[in-house]
């Protein structure tokens, strides 16, 4: 249902997707090759030059979707600002999940709250342009995941207060994390 929905409004999106069955990492090389590489998604092995953000998988066969500053426009042609990736199960159904991925390369702790606000607006951002589509419906869990890959987990200096999270999850079906990695459950569930 996803990648269906996905072909028939951003099709392009598909042209240098990821479609394995095994742990996908996603690192953006924006700043240290300055552009050059930007986003990109690695199946099964994880690059040896840059940091990343992990998604454990155990055989769920997954696409991966790395954008770019061309990924979405306004009409005018502008880039709209926009996450690192999206995630989904390749065969997919309304309980299925979805996830979104930022990536912030920095490990001065003093930014991380500005860094990872900056990665959330970006997150929400680039959900609602799929969801405001029909790419993917209320029942479909979505997954946001805020990452500093320089950095270990807890993050320093940000927090999400609980209420806020239980709010995101029982009224829009969001389930937001700051985190290096997560775990592939089934189509229905990621362990964040």
């Amino acid at each position: 249902m996803i990648k269906a929905n996905i072909n028939r409004k951003f099709s392009r999106h598909l042209n240098n997707s990821v479609n394995t069955n095994q742990s996908l990492f996603v690192a953006d090389y924006t700043q240290q090759t300055a552009s050059r590489r930007g986003v990109k998604l690695f199946a099964g092995n994880p690059p040896s030059d840059i940091d990343y953000f992990s998604l454990r998988n155990s055989g769920l066969q997954i696409v991966g979707i790395a954008f770019n500053n061309k990924s979405f426009r306004r009409a005018d042609g502008s880039p709209l600002s926009q996450c690192e990736c999206a995630v989904f199960p390749d065969v997919s159904d309304n309980n299925s999940w979805i996830l979104f991925a930022e990536l912030k390369y920095s490990c001065r702790d003093y930014n991380n709250g500005y860094n990872l606000n900056k990665a959330r607006r970006q997150l929400f951002k680039t959900q609602y342009y799929y969801k405001s589509e029909g790419i993917f419906t209320p029942t479909n869990t979505c997954y946001l995941f805020a990452s500093l890959p320089l950095q270990s987990e807890p993050f320093p200096n940000i927090t999400l207060d609980p209420s806020y999270l239980l709010d995101m999850k029982e009224k829009h079906n969001i389930v937001i994390r700051f985190q290096n990695s997560a775990e592939i459950i089934n189509d229905k569930q990621i362990y964040a």
